[in-house]
């Protein structure tokens, strides 16, 4: 067999993994007898092949493999470690030359090379295993040239390098220079692939640990998934506090992606319990269950899923004879467990009957159970700890009874008589009603009767009755104690008589007498037992915050949980006795609790809102912000119940506004007067009889509308979420008032209302994509809602919204393409008509300074195929390039009218000549006109400023931007959604005008020769701008107002103008 050449390893080492072995031997037998410089220059010639190829290919991944390990290993099997240190520390080793070769050519210009060369660097380091040790000149040439490495443009060269460093990183130092790069990356690199290696790399301590528990809530799905494998394998639940255990088990459980919850499940939540040894009540003693009950719910029904469930029954040992948990063990663990076991046997269907059997005890006994533990609970009523986990343990058991089989007689006497002792009990509260009802409800079926039912118990609960002892008065007392003084004198001198009667044997005087006596003792027992106080039962009305708010409280749940229809007399004397004197009182809890039970019962009468629909509206905005929040969402449900006609006759103003924010812009965010329920921005609030229902219905949505700008944020998301519902439902009509939307969606300051922007985030493509007619709305909302934002002054939160995030949004929004039941045609009048009016737009001021904006909205549009509206844009293509001079709007103007050509071409129309669309607004011709005078003399002038404005070197401006640490809800009702998606990377960058970020990123790496420029030194540009503005002045063109429409025009001749801005350049360039 002839000996194999360098050339022939390389060959074979790329068809696969097995042969490489006997490669590495051939290799070295080489390599042992050549010339290491003659040996290194062929060896080198031939690994640059595979160098220069930037595509993962798999024989190129096979070769340097094959090389990574080939240099790493000693030719022998075992090698020693001083022949090891030697390999690693000698000048003429072969790993010590590769890495000089990589060190001196990981800044090569070739993307390929760089990528090449941290990767070898990264499987170098990899296979010289955990005991591998290298000379401290090598470790800091590899720590700075991977470091440099972190910026590189290219996010494969960052993940190589990324990798590279993960070996180098020292977490008992709180000053190691790689964790400080690494904890930068995590954060604010855009990649998701760099994002990812970090997290799978960084050394888990008491620094980075906030780091990983945020990528948790990345926006990318893979980096989520490996924040929480890393989390699983490597850091240990003591590690923890309560409440991060309770958000990563919250936000991975419920996760949009399935791979992310099965990551969280097998990867985070087995190991907890493998370091619990398989104990599921000791895992869930690591948790909250008594404020974090759903979470907890959702890891029992996660770990059930899986489990047999004669696996569960048999490894549950807490149940005692009776098949009860002993008093000793009731904790909220050991009962969540046992309820929550129950309840998933119980699911599970007739199958598993003998298996619920086992666990599950008898009624009676049960009902015994919960007497005892009521008792318990009374005599620990004052001590507030014990009394709140004993109530906690009664709300588990209350839902462990849904479980019970109350099919006979006996058993539903018994569940009724503990409900009913249980519901009068001053020892219960509000909280173990909630549970009361549905179980009451189970054992009551038919509606009426329970009402009637609940009615007596609140009576009773209101009215109970009562033992009094009534004694006499002290005058009473006295005269009988005369009497009963005056019988004993008058007994005493019958007996006298009598005695003598008998001496003399006058025996009929004697019978006589005797009776005397006799009546005379009956009448003193009678005086003495009307002397003795008497009890009496009567009925005596309580009327303490406790009592009142728990008969509120089974009011309001008796009516949300049980299928009322009409409103009953019962209901209507439990309203008029009960509900509305609540309202009135002092204490907020239970005014909330009333006006929710008021609000439940406007929904079953009409006539009931007419009634108190005023009430409501002045709750709403008087009371505490709680209560405030219940009477909006229970307008809010009327509306949606029963529609705006509601009010007719009614005066939705009689009651003063919210407050409204102080920027003007706001005020016209309120619905048009184009339909019945759209409001009218100019309705005046001390209006008192309105003319009409429409105009009622219009200034009662303007009074809601007005939340949407309050500063309580609860009050803020129910009434975005409320008006979101009204419109979606067709209740409400108004394009005003999705603008309002859109920019409360936007706004900074909402920024952490997650629930508000979830909602409103679904909300738009659902409601905009439901049919054409919403996305009308839509239309006429996307000029106003970009000029609120382009004319928002600099104090106001809008002006750091991002206009080009919303203008993709809304392109999304209005392309009738998208629409469900219009996937197939090709007309787009939803862009058309946008195009018609940002044309128009340019066309009324086509000196702003927003037109960069328009004309990329433009060139951003799909335009459909009707010939009408293409010759109208035409002309009015022909219109702007008439009186916009700037070039790069020139060059993006042309791109537009080349697409409306094409489009005409491709559609077979002819040349026409068109009017003008109705819509296009007249232009002055003069205010487009240069002024030629002026240019004429400036000639030389400004030739010499473009001569000094070139001397500068402008650099490009790298954007910035950096990865999201909260997940933003993406519906997947809207294709391609990705250009639209909104970011507040902006609005945060804003926030921090003071920090340059150029700066914070070079002093993290430590660059001595920063790669990105500071912002502080881009004169150029300034420069730049400088320049330009000065044409706009030379020219005569009229600047855009903004903010307080200060005018730009100067006062000073425009040639002293010119002369001044030339000397500061000269300075500025010495």
């Amino acid at each position: 067999m002839p000996e194999l050449t360098i050339r022939d390893v390389f060959d074979q080492c790329q068809t696969g993994m097995q042969g490489h072995n006997k490669l590495h031997t051939a290799l070295w037998k080489l390599h042992d007898s050549m010339p290491f410089d003659d040996f290194w220059k062929s060896f080198l010639h031939h690994l640059k092949y595979s160098m220069i190829v930037f595509n993962r290919e798999p024989a190129v991944e096979r070769t340097l493999d094959f090389v990574a390990k080939f240099v790493t290993s000693p030719p022998t099997a075992a090698p020693s470690t001083n022949k090891e240190d030697d390999a690693l520390t000698g000048e003429q080793s072969l790993l010590q030359t590769m890495f000089n070769f990589l060190l001196e050519n990981h800044n090569a210009c070739d993307r390929a090379v760089r990528f090449r060369c941290c990767q070898l660097i990264n499987k170098l380091l990899n296979n010289l295993g955990d005991d591998a040790q290298i000379d401290d000149d090598l470790y800091d040439r590899i720590y700075e040239c991977m470091l440099e490495r972190l910026r590189d443009r290219i996010p494969v060269v960052r993940t190589q390098a990324v990798f590279s460093l993960s070996r180098l990183q020292d977490p008992t130092d709180e000053n190691c220079p790689v964790i400080r790069a690494y904890m930068f990356l995590v954060s604010r690199d855009p990649n998701s692939d760099v994002r990812r290696a970090v997290v799978s790399c960084i050394a888990p301590s008491i620094k980075t640990l906030p780091s990983l528990l945020e990528r948790t809530r990345d926006v990318k799905d893979s980096v989520r998934q490996m924040a929480y494998t890393v989390l699983g394998e490597k850091v240990h639940i003591k590690a923890l506090s309560i409440a991060q255990r309770i958000q990563l088990l919250r936000d991975g459980l419920n996760d949009r992606t399935e791979s992310v919850k099965k990551t969280c499940h097998s990867k985070l939540l087995q190991m907890w319990l493998r370091v619990f040894e398989g104990n599921i009540l000791e895992l869930l003693r690591s948790l909250d269950v008594e404020h974090s009950t759903e979470t907890c719910q959702q890891v029992l029904d996660t770990l059930f899923e899986n489990t047999p469930v004669a696996d569960l029954i048999c490894n549950f040992d807490l149940l005692d004879d009776d098949k009860l948990i002993p008093e000793d063990k009731l904790t909220c663990e050991n009962v969540m467990y046992w309820r929550a076991l129950c309840e998933n046997v119980y699911k599970r269907g007739v199958e598993y009957e003998e298996h619920l059997e086992q666990i599950l005890p008898n009624c009676v006994t049960f009902c015994g159970y919960m007497n005892k533990f009521l008792e318990k609970l009374s005599s620990n009523y004052d001590d507030l700890m014990t009394r709140m986990e004993l109530e906690f343990i009664g709300q588990e058991l209350l839902i462990l009874m849904k479980c019970f089989d109350i099919s006979d007689q006996a058993s539903r006497k018994h569940v009724e008589k503990f409900l009913h002792d249980m519901l009068v009990s001053e020892f219960v509260s509000p909280s173990l009603v909630e549970h009361i009802i549905p179980q009451l409800h189970n054992v009551k079926t038919n509606v009426d009767d329970l009402i009637g039912y609940l009615a007596e118990t609140i009576s009773e609960i209101r009215q109970p009755i009562t033992t009094v002892e009534t004694g006499l008065s002290q005058d009473e007392m006295r005269q009988i104690d005369l009497k009963i003084a005056r019988i004993r004198v008058e007994v005493n001198q019958s007996r006298e008589e009598l005695e003598e009667c008998v001496r003399n044997q006058e025996f009929e005087r004697a019978a006589e007498l005797k009776q005397t006596v006799a009546e005379l003792d009956i009448e003193r027992a009678k005086l003495l037992e009307s002397a003795q106080p008497q009890t009496e039962e009567i009925r005596t009305e309580k009327d303490d915050p406790v009592t009142v708010h728990k008969c509120l409280i089974i009011i309001c749940q008796m009516l949300q949980l049980l299928p009322i229809k009409t409103m009953s007399p019962t209901l209507q004397m439990l309203l008029e006795s009960q509900i509305v004197p609540g309202i009135q009182s002092e204490v907020a809890d239970i005014r909330n609790a009333a006006v929710r039970g008021l609000g439940l019962c406007c929904l079953l009468k009409q006539e009931i809102v007419m009634q108190h629909l005023p009430l409501l509206m002045q709750v709403s905005q008087v009371d505490t912000e709680g209560v405030r929040v219940t009477a909006l969402e229970a307008m809010f449900d009327i509306i949606h119940c029963f529609g705006l006609d509601v009010i007719k006759g009614e005066n939705p103003m009689s009651t003063d506004r919210p407050e409204q924010v102080e920027n003007g812009e706001q005020d016209g965010d309120l619905p048009s007067e184009n339909s019945v329920a759209e409001c009218s921005t100019e309705s005046e609030p001390d209006v008192e009889t309105p003319s009409s229902p429409s105009e009622a219905a219009a200034k009662l949505v303007a009074i809601l509308s007005a939340f949407l700008d309050s500063d309580s944020s609860e009050l803020r998301t129910v009434a975005a979420e409320g008006l979101a519902k009204l419109l979606l439902s067709g209740r409400v009509v108004s394009s005003k008032l999705v603008s309002h939307l859109l920019l409360l969606w936007y706004n900074p300051v909402t920024e952490d209302d997650s629930h508000l922007r979830h909602c409103l985030g679904a909300f738009f493509p659902v409601f905009a994509f439901a049919c054409r007619t919403n996305q009308e709305l839509f239309e006429e909302a996307f000029i106003p809602t970009l000029n609120t934002i382009l004319d928002a002054p600099t104090s106001s939160p809008l002006s750091e919204i991002n206009a080009q995030n919303v203008s993709d949004l809304l392109i999304q929004l209005v392309n009738s393409k998208l629409i469900i039941a219009n996937q197939n045609t090709q007309d787009n009048p939803g862009h058309d008509n946008i195009a018609v009016k940002v044309c128009n737009e340019i066309l009324t001021n086509p000196d702003s300074f927003s037109l960069k904006l328009w004309t990329r909205i433009l060139n951003h549009l799909d335009i459909g195929t009707d010939k009408t509206h293409l010759q109208q844009l035409k002309v009015l293509c022909e219109q702007i390039l008439n009186v916009v001079k700037e070039k790069p709007l020139l060059k993006a103007l042309n791109k537009f009218q080349n697409t409306i050509e094409c489009l005409l071409d491709e559609g077979g129309a002819k040349d026409v000549t068109t009017e003008n669309p109705s819509e296009t607004t007249d232009n002055n011709a003069d205010t487009s006109e240069m002024n030629t005078t002026a240019v004429a003399d400036l000639t030389e002038s400004e030739e010499t400023l473009s001569k000094l404005a070139t001397s500068f070197t402008a650099t490009r401006a790298i954007k910035k931007s950096r990865a999201k640490s909260v997940k933003t809800p993406v519906s997947t009702c809207i294709p391609n959604l990705q250009t639209a998606c909104k970011s507040s990377s902006a609005a945060r960058t804003t926030r921090k005008k003071n920090v340059d970020e150029s700066d914070i990123e070079n002093n993290v790496f430590h660059s001595s020769q920063p790669l990105r420029r500071s912002l502080r030194t881009d004169h150029a540009d300034n420069v730049e701008d400088a320049r330009k503005s000065l044409e706009h002045l030379l020219l005569g063109t009229k600047q855009a107002k903004t903010g307080e429409e200060k005018s730009l025009t100067p006062k000073r001749p425009s040639k002293q103008i010119l002369r001044d801005v030339l000397a500061d350049l000269k300075n500025s360039s010495q």
